[in-house]
Order: C-alpha cells, then structure tokens, then sequence
C-alpha cells in the first residue's frame, strides 16, 4: 500500500494540477454531457469529451511555466466576466436576508416613491397624512402613511 502511494505521489510531483482555465474546461463539459443529455446532440458529446481531455492534459502536463502564462492570460481576458458573476452571485447569497429586512421594514413603516424621480422612501405608520420631502429630488408632496 505505501509502494503505491510513493509512486502515485511520485506519479503527481512536477504537475500543474487544476486552474482556471481547467475548471472552466471542466464546468464547460458537465453542461455541454447535460445539453447531450437533453437534446441527444453528437456534436455536444464530442464537444464535451474535448473538453473534459484537455482538462485532463492541463493537469498532467509538466510544463509548468507555459500552462502558467496561458492561466495568467485568461484571468486577465475574463476578469470583468468573473467580476459580473461574482456580484450577481453575492447579491442572490444575501436575498433571503434582504426580504426578510424589507418584510419587517414594512411592519414599521409606509414605503412609497417619489413621483417625480421614483426615489423609494419610508415614513412610520400611523401618522396620518404627512407633508414628505424626497432625499434626491426635494420635490414636496402629501402622502398618507
């Protein structure tokens, strides 16, 4: 059992492992097998299969210093698409915990827009008919709250 570690271990030592660019081959390759899956598209097969080898061959070529500037270049190239998905997934993490402030927000206080620039505002329930002013605009109007 230790002669098949030192040989695996021997095996992996001097390879690039994953990166960037390996997973996004790898991600790449699980939806195209699911498009396969759907549309039974050879095409889509053969596309995926592509992908996942040359994952594979990024992982095991010993070339460390080539497979490294090519990684260097696609994190530069896809820099501002990683920065979009990385927003868009934060704002879809922290949803929950923002409908569950706006739903006690409304307990406490009458939300409402400017009519003029559609700024949201709040004022507290119950105070009747109030004379609002909007933070952005400073336009004056009458709501009931």
């Amino acid at each position: 059992m230790n002669n098949f570690r030192f040989r695996l271990a021997q095996f992996f030592a001097g390879r690039t492992g994953v990166d960037a660019i390996g997973r996004t081959a790898t991600v790449t390759a699980l939806i195209l097998m699911l498009v396969t899956m759907i549309t039974g598209s050879n095409i889509a097969y053969l596309l995926a299969m592509a992908c996942l080898v040359y994952s594979i061959w990024r992982m095991f070529s010993k070339n460390y210093q080539k497979r490294y500037a090519e990684n260097q270049r696609f994190l530069t190239k896809t820099a501002g698409i990683r920065e979009f998905f990385r927003k868009n997934f934060v704002k879809l993490k922290n949803l929950p915990a923002k409908i569950k402030y706006d739903r006690q927000q409304r307990k406490i206080y009458s939300i409402f827009y400017c009519p003029s620039c559609k700024q949201k505002l709040r004022a507290p329930r119950g105070r009747g008919k109030i004379q609002v002013t909007c933070s952005r605009c400073h336009t004056q109007f009458i709501k009931k709250v």
